[in-house]
């Protein structure tokens, strides 16, 4: 029956390039869809996941990382108290303009952390190192900022918020959720040099490592009942509440997912119309074989392996244009997840949409009388 099935399927090439174009079509779009979001969950959650910290301590109501608010940081001591916490280092993130070479000016996301510990820090160097911003009016910008502010080059003085800043080291691959380029810099320069946004004694977050990782939501849960003026997440806890923000109380995820979800329905809606069209135009030698003493079995096969072939042809044709973009996606900005498993889960939900819209040629088999064979 597979080889019926190949025989049938490659004999209207037409038809089989519509399914095909179909198949593509809704790949290549449910990937972008489903990367992309991915993929700016993944940088709006990035220093948390990249900092070695089990709870982290921020303002009451915060509602993801990049929207953080300020309050007292003499509250480390009560985080550093606790008997179960093993360090605890403060971290500012707030926001400036850095001047241009022609003039014009750049909003930054600007992430002030101790450069001895590195903690809240670039974790990705390409060049120099996180501790050269010690000292001085230093800084490091990641490198994915030039396609927005212009060549980076170690050594050089840029101005931020009027203030110069040797540039002395590139980080790499490190992206905020709202793309505007991510600098940082010593703790102290940045609540010296940066008072109108930041006031003196205040920090943005608290992020601390606990001597066991058993402990770390009973950790949470003093923590909580002592700063009742701060909110106090783990870990997962504050990368759920980032994801959740950007995802349901913007309606961004609920737009990705619904044009990935359009996608699979077109896709799976000119694959049905071309596998009906195929098994309405051979119904004759279907009915015969039925005659013959096929069973419906026999030819739900047929009809389900011309799915399975398209769907892979399909997939693969698609997928593989993706990965032939993805640099140019990367270049303008946009950042893709893509991994073998985001590859192999959505070829099933890919496959298993092609199978649903066979839905109507398997139950005309189901119905077809052999005997019609006879009548014609």
């Amino acid at each position: 029956m597979f080889w019926l099935a190949i025989k049938t399927l490659f004999h209207e090439r037409g038809r089989l390039i519509i399914t095909l174009t179909g198949i593509i079509f809704s790949t290549v779009l449910t990937i972008i869809q489903v990367s992309m979001y991915l993929g700016m969950m993944g940088n709006a959650t990035s220093v948390i996941r990249n900092t070695d910290a089990d709870i982290w301590v921020a303002s009451r109501n915060i509602q993801n990382f990049d929207f953080a608010n300020p309050f007292p940081e003499e509250r480390i001591n009560k985080v550093k108290a606790l008997p179960d916490v093993l360090w605890a280092e403060k971290i500012i993130l707030t926001w400036g303009f850095l001047k241009l070479a022609d003039g014009g000016q750049e909003q930054v996301q600007i992430i002030g952390f101790n450069p001895d510990s590195g903690i809240g820090g670039p974790w990705r160097m390409i060049a120099g190192s996180m501790t050269d911003v010690k000292g001085g009016r230093y800084m490091i910008i990641d490198r994915t900022a030039e396609q927005r502010i212009g060549k980076l080059e170690p050594g050089t003085i840029w101005e931020l918020n009027e203030i110069r800043f040797k540039l002395v080291g590139l980080s790499e691959g490190i992206k905020s959720f709202t793309t505007s380029p991510v600098v940082f810099m010593s703790y102290d320069q940045t609540r010296n040099f940066f008072k109108g946004f930041v006031q003196t004694n205040q920090t943005s977050y608290i992020a601390a490592k606990l001597k066991d990782k058993g402990k770390i939501r009973d950790a949470a849960a003093a923590l909580k009942a002592s700063m009742k003026d701060n909110d106090v997440f783990t870990r997962e806890g504050f990368i759920y509440k980032t994801v959740m923000y950007w995802t349901v109380q913007t309606g961004m995820g609920m737009s990705f997912f619904l044009t990935a979800i359009l996608a699979l329905i077109v896709g799976g809606a000119i694959v049905g119309q071309t596998i009906y069209a195929n098994t309405m135009e051979h119904l004759k030698e279907f009915g015969t074989l039925k005659a013959l003493g096929a069973k419906n079995s026999d030819i739900y096969k047929v009809i389900f392996s011309q799915v399975s072939i398209s769907a892979v042809i399909g997939f693969a044709a698609g997928s593989s244009m993706i990965l032939l973009m993805k640099n140019g996606f990367e270049k303008a900005g946009v950042s893709l997840y893509l991994s073998p498993a985001l590859f192999l889960a959505l070829f099933f939900l890919v496959l298993l949409t092609c199978f649903l819209s066979a839905y109507f040629s398997v139950k005309k088999i189901r119905t077809l009388d052999p005997v019609m064979v006879f009548k014609s």
